[in-house]
Protein backbone atom coordinates (compact mmCIF):
# COMPACT_ATOMS: atom_id res chain seq x y z
CA UNK A 1 0.00 0.00 0.00
CA UNK A 2 0.81 3.49 -0.95
CA UNK A 3 -0.03 6.49 1.39
CA UNK A 4 0.69 9.89 -0.23
CA UNK A 5 0.78 12.74 1.59
CA UNK A 6 -0.40 16.59 0.41
CA UNK A 7 -1.10 19.80 2.31
CA UNK A 8 -3.62 22.04 1.40
CA UNK A 9 -4.38 25.78 2.73
CA UNK A 10 -7.27 27.27 2.66
CA UNK A 11 -7.81 31.21 3.36
CA UNK A 12 -10.59 31.21 5.95
CA UNK A 13 -12.43 34.61 7.39
CA UNK A 14 -13.97 34.23 10.60
CA UNK A 15 -14.57 36.65 13.01
CA UNK A 16 -13.30 36.36 16.77
CA UNK A 17 -14.35 38.13 20.16
CA UNK A 18 -14.46 36.74 23.95
CA UNK A 19 -15.79 37.69 27.15
CA UNK A 20 -14.69 36.75 30.76
CA UNK A 21 -17.38 35.71 33.46
CA UNK A 22 -18.29 34.66 36.80
CA UNK A 23 -21.13 31.07 37.04
CA UNK A 24 -22.11 30.23 40.31
CA UNK A 25 -21.86 26.61 38.74
CA UNK A 26 -17.95 26.87 37.14
CA UNK A 27 -16.46 30.28 38.59
CA UNK A 28 -15.06 32.03 36.14
CA UNK A 29 -15.32 30.88 32.32
CA UNK A 30 -13.73 32.46 29.32
CA UNK A 31 -16.26 31.97 26.32
CA UNK A 32 -14.82 32.70 22.52
CA UNK A 33 -17.18 33.60 20.28
CA UNK A 34 -16.06 32.28 16.67
CA UNK A 35 -18.57 33.64 13.12
CA UNK A 36 -17.57 32.01 10.26
CA UNK A 37 -18.08 33.89 6.42
CA UNK A 38 -21.84 33.59 5.91
CA UNK A 39 -23.03 31.75 9.15
CA UNK A 40 -25.57 33.48 10.85
CA UNK A 41 -24.92 32.86 14.87
CA UNK A 42 -21.35 32.66 16.35
CA UNK A 43 -20.06 28.72 17.74
CA UNK A 44 -19.45 29.02 21.37
CA UNK A 45 -16.50 27.73 23.33
CA UNK A 46 -16.36 27.72 27.04
CA UNK A 47 -13.02 26.98 29.23
CA UNK A 48 -13.06 27.25 32.91
CA UNK A 49 -9.96 29.97 34.26
CA UNK A 50 -9.77 26.37 36.34
CA UNK A 51 -8.71 24.10 33.46
CA UNK A 52 -6.82 26.63 31.98
CA UNK A 53 -4.59 27.38 35.24
CA UNK A 54 -4.60 23.67 35.53
CA UNK A 55 -3.00 22.73 32.40
CA UNK A 56 -0.31 25.43 32.64
CA UNK A 57 0.52 24.08 35.87
CA UNK A 58 1.07 20.93 34.65
CA UNK A 59 2.58 22.06 31.05
CA UNK A 60 4.80 24.03 33.15
CA UNK A 61 5.78 21.06 35.72
CA UNK A 62 6.46 18.80 32.79
CA UNK A 63 9.25 21.72 31.60
CA UNK A 64 10.23 22.50 34.85
CA UNK A 65 9.75 26.03 33.89
CA UNK A 66 8.94 27.68 37.46
CA UNK A 67 9.37 31.08 36.11
CA UNK A 68 6.42 31.11 33.64
CA UNK A 69 4.10 30.22 37.10
CA UNK A 70 5.48 32.92 38.49
CA UNK A 71 4.92 35.26 35.13
CA UNK A 72 1.23 33.94 35.05
CA UNK A 73 0.36 34.23 38.76
CA UNK A 74 1.98 37.50 38.81
CA UNK A 75 -0.14 38.64 36.23
CA UNK A 76 -3.18 37.13 37.66
CA UNK A 77 -2.88 39.16 41.18
CA UNK A 78 -2.79 42.37 39.17
CA UNK A 79 -5.46 42.00 36.99
CA UNK A 80 -7.46 40.47 40.12
CA UNK A 81 -6.74 43.97 42.21
CA UNK A 82 -7.23 45.93 39.06
CA UNK A 83 -10.95 44.23 39.17
CA UNK A 84 -11.54 45.00 42.67
CA UNK A 85 -10.48 48.56 42.32
CA UNK A 86 -13.12 48.59 39.59
CA UNK A 87 -15.64 46.71 41.65
CA UNK A 88 -15.07 49.33 44.63
CA UNK A 89 -15.46 52.49 42.63
CA UNK A 90 -19.20 51.43 40.65
CA UNK A 91 -20.17 49.84 44.57
CA UNK A 92 -19.32 53.25 46.24
CA UNK A 93 -21.29 54.94 43.26
CA UNK A 94 -23.87 53.06 43.49
CA UNK A 95 -24.18 53.70 47.87
CA UNK A 96 -23.79 57.26 47.05
CA UNK A 97 -27.12 56.96 44.34
CA UNK A 98 -29.02 54.82 47.19
CA UNK A 99 -28.27 56.83 50.46
CA UNK A 100 -28.57 60.28 48.77
CA UNK A 101 -30.85 59.92 45.67
CA UNK A 102 -28.04 61.43 43.20
CA UNK A 103 -26.83 60.85 40.11
CA UNK A 104 -22.67 60.49 40.48
CA UNK A 105 -22.47 62.10 37.20
CA UNK A 106 -23.99 65.24 38.44
CA UNK A 107 -21.79 65.79 41.02
CA UNK A 108 -18.76 68.47 40.29
CA UNK A 109 -15.19 67.32 39.23
CA UNK A 110 -12.70 66.74 42.08
CA UNK A 111 -8.77 66.35 41.67
CA UNK A 112 -7.92 62.92 43.37
CA UNK A 113 -4.42 64.71 44.00
CA UNK A 114 -5.88 67.86 45.64
CA UNK A 115 -4.88 67.78 49.85
CA UNK A 116 -5.61 71.84 50.29
CA UNK A 117 -9.46 72.45 50.66
CA UNK A 118 -10.70 76.08 49.98
CA UNK A 119 -13.92 77.75 51.53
Amino acid sequence: MISEHTSLNFDIELDYSCTLDFSEEHGVVFTAYILGYGDDEPQEVETRLSRLVDEAVELYKFDGDYQQLYFIAHELHRYAERLRDVAGHMEDSTQIEDLFDVDPDDLPEVDDDSTTYRN
